[in-house]
């Protein structure tokens, strides 16, 4: 029987705008607060939710001021805080907050220690990235529990030699309340993109990174718009490849099409601006909070084939699969919705259906409620079998 509230630590990099932040959020919004104490560490101070999360009552949120990629002062300033706070569950997210996160812990036997996979960017990491993982890797054969966010996760951690014993698969949850879109902002969002009268809009929502492969995106939006000039093109995210992708597109001759709108906060209303809503990823994707955040608006989905993209969109059912960098059979999708609109609004409302029975916020909360009760309760029986 666990007594008293249950002190759970969620280190991160920053609370910056992305879909393990969003996760993480929401997570410890729904949270009972009865029964747990979430505390969440960011390394580095001035991510766009900090302000959120500072305001949620029953939260404490830490700033550790990471001085720089060098600064490993964070593993004592990790390892007092654990002894302050008296955590009985750490629960980092993200490289390199995994590694900051479990070092300090291992040697304290009581302590659970659950390690989350977001089956993120593996293609070509940068060095520092790289040796974090590696670090990662060994360091998360000793936590009791790995959370991954779709089957997927859970083949690549188990790949990596983890075993399936000590694994469990949470599904992404997705905030309702947060997409409802605001129809000034539509119409502010329409205007912007130049939409002729009867045109569509074809979104992508994704940070502007090599993994994302936006590039394969611009390349069917150049196919699409020779079949189907009215149509108009939204890239809602940011990155470091955004110079890269803007010439892109003015090479392609269609950057009179095509609009960047970097990172936006009210997601609900860009997306609301759909006709048709992409993902264009070709490495280990998991559970995509946009393509969820899109279905669960009934936008068909025009999607890769890659990690658990399979798992949320049954292809012809509740959207519509590509091979990774094959712009030509996404553009042959897209055109498909364009020119079926009665076979894109079945696989919209089937996508919604999708999602409201299977990914919403309570059912995530509850899951990971329940593996941090079994958790401690397992933790307990090994102290007392020693």
């Amino acid at each position: 029987m666990i007594n008293g509230r249950v002190t759970v630590m969620f280190p991160i990099n920053q609370l910056g705008v992305g879909g393990a932040e969003q996760q993480l959020m929401e997570l410890v919004k729904g949270i009972d607060k009865n029964r747990f104490e979430p505390i969440v560490v960011s390394l580095y101070p001035g991510g766009a939710l900090e302000p959120e999360i500072k305001a949620m009552p029953g939260v404490e949120l830490i700033c550790l001021n990471r001085k720089g990629k060098y600064d490993f002062l964070i593993l004592f300033k990790i390892y007092r805080l654990l002894r302050q706070k008296k955590v009985q569950i750490i629960q980092p997210f993200l490289t390199p907050a995994s590694f900051f996160g479990m070092v300090p812990s291992l040697t304290n036997r009581r302590l659970v220690k659950i390690v989350t996979e977001r089956c993120g960017v593996r293609v070509n990491p940068r060095l520092g990235s790289s040796l974090y993982r590696k670090a990662e890797d060994f360091f998360t054969r000793f936590a009791d529990w790995v959370v991954p966010n779709s089957k997927a996760g859970e083949d690549y951690v188990v790949k990596r030699g983890i075993s399936p014993a000590s694994v469990k698969v949470i599904y992404n949850g997705i905030n309702l309340d947060r997409l409802k879109p605001n129809p000034d902002a539509v119409a502010k969002i329409k205007q912007q993109l130049k939409l002729p009268e009867g045109g569509k809009i074809v979104g992508i929502t994704a940070s502007l990174t090599p993994a994302k492969d936006h590039q394969t995106f611009l390349q069917a939006a150049k196919i699409v718009s020779l079949i189907s000039p009215d149509t108009r093109f939204a890239v809602l995210g940011d990155g470091p490849l955004r110079p890269e992708l803007e010439k892109t597109a003015q090479e392609l001759g269609i950057d009179s099409v095509v609009t960047f709108f970097g990172n936006q906060r009210d997601v609900g209303s860009y997306i609301s601006s759909y006709d048709i809503a992409c993902l264009t990823s070709f490495d280990h994707e998991g559970c995509s909070n946009a393509t969820l955040e899109a279905m669960a608006l009934g936008k068909p989905v025009a999607v890769t084939d890659v990690g658990g993209n399979r798992e949320v969109v049954e292809n012809g059912v509740t959207g519509l699969l590509s091979p990774p960098k094959n712009p030509d059979v996404l553009a042959h999708n897209i055109v498909t919705y364009l020119k079926q609109p009665e076979l894109a609004q079945r696989i919209g409302q089937a996508a919604r259906q999708r999602v409201m029975a299977q990914f919403g916020i309570p059912r995530m909360v509850q899951e990971y409620q329940d593996l941090f009760e079994a958790a401690l309760r397992q933790k307990e029986s090994s102290r007392k079998k020693r």
